[in-house]
């Protein structure tokens, strides 16, 4: 693969751990006297200074937060150094969500940062894998192919964003490992090309290995996928009873999910959508469905916001509607608070596509964003 096939933009700058440092001594100050906040965490492993980001998680308790000042309210007031460090908007949650931390996120490691050293409730283990399966979907649907199949068809690729997309497919591969108990040594392989890449990025920015990895990840992704239908359909976690198909259309995650569902046929289909300025869809087996049907059917803005978007006509079994319920609690409670803070930031771990309607600085966003449409 040669480097002239592709436009590469948004290159990694180099900055080191004393920038990192600096960037999080920052963000906590300008934060830390919030009304009604208790701690700052962040989570993730050790850092590719200049390609690595930073994953902030504030925690509030909720009876005595209230509207942020103005200036506080968005990712994107940060200066352009700090910004391009953090590089994303930042998450919120309420105390007693963050205890249940474990059924959104159930390996991830907290590092406190600021505040109060708060308790994380341990699960049983079945809770613990089931909470890997609804993951491992939400993070399909949202992410694979769409990550890698845009740019490649688009031949453009950010190659930042790309080095921060395959280092987050690495701990998918590892997830699906542990659920079906099984690796796969090609995928383990590209993990390895991957952390290699990424640590030696400002000494040989290999641009022809970068577009390689992008266009591998599609069919990884795929394949991800589809081991990961016959997992739930042989282990009967999901079992469809009635129904060929359910589309989701919201401003995230749009996606066909489909009866018989093949992979090599599903990537052609979405390319074609990508050629024809249709925009990008997933196309995905339809055992994937029934999580975003339970997400759709509790009370929140989240939850609504999905039930909107939605159209099925599937009767399924879903054995882990459990833990579903639980993420959707936690997801609808990120919202709750979002509209308390009236920040622009993401309003929940996962959001598929709703966007916080309270404040003036989102009731701008939303406008632009009407008239972008």
């Amino acid at each position: 693969m040669q480097k002239e096939k592709y436009e590469f933009y948004n290159i990694p700058r180099k900055y080191s751990s004393g920038d990192y440092r600096e960037a999080v001594n920052y963000i906590i100050r300008k934060y830390s006297k919030t009304k009604g906040l208790l701690s700052i965490y962040d989570w993730g492993g050790l850092p590719n200074y200049g390609i690595s980001d930073l994953d902030f998680v504030f925690v509030f308790d909720i009876n005595k937060s209230e509207a942020m000042p103005l200036f506080k309210r968005a990712f994107y007031i940060l200066n352009g150094r700090f910004r391009y460090i953090a590089r994303h908007p930042f998450f919120y949650i309420d105390e007693y969500s963050f205890s249940n931390i474990r059924y959104v996120y159930p390996d991830a490691q907290f590092r406190l940062l600021y505040g109060k050293n708060l308790r994380i409730k341990e699960i049983s283990r079945e809770e613990l894998n089931f909470s890997r399966v609804a993951l491992l979907s939400d993070i399909i649907i949202r992410h694979y192919p769409r990550d890698f199949m845009e740019q490649a068809v688009a031949k453009s690729i950010n190659a930042r964003d790309m080095l921060l997309r395959l280092n987050s497919l690495k701990r998918s591969i590892k997830t699906i490992e542990i659920i079906t108990k099984e690796k796969n040594a090609k995928w383990n392989h590209m993990a390895k090309q991957v952390e290699n890449l990424r640590i030696n990025w400002f000494r040989k920015s290999d641009y022809g290995l970068l577009s390689s990895l992008n266009e591998q990840a599609i069919n990884v992704t795929m394949e991800l996928a589809e081991k990961f239908r016959n997992f739930l359909a042989k282990k009967r976690i999901v079992s469809i009873t009635s129904g060929i198909n359910a589309k989701y259309s919201g401003a995230k995650n749009s996606t066909f999910f489909i009866k018989g569902w093949d992979r090599k046929t599903a990537i052609k289909e979405m390319s074609k959508l990508i050629l024809k300025n249709e925009g990008y869809r997933s196309i995905l087996p339809i055992e994937l469905a029934p999580q975003q049907i339970e997400y759709s059917k509790h009370k929140g803005s989240i939850s609504a916001y999905v039930k909107n978007n939605l159209t099925s006509n599937l009767i399924y079994r879903l054995k882990y509607s459990g833990i579903v319920g639980r993420r959707a609690a936690i997801f609808n409670r990120q919202a709750e608070l979002a509209s308390r803070l009236k920040h622009s930031d993401f309003a929940a771990f996962f959001d598929f596509g709703y966007r916080n309607k309270s404040g003036i600085n989102n009731f701008a966003l939303n406008l632009l964003r009407r008239f972008k449409d």
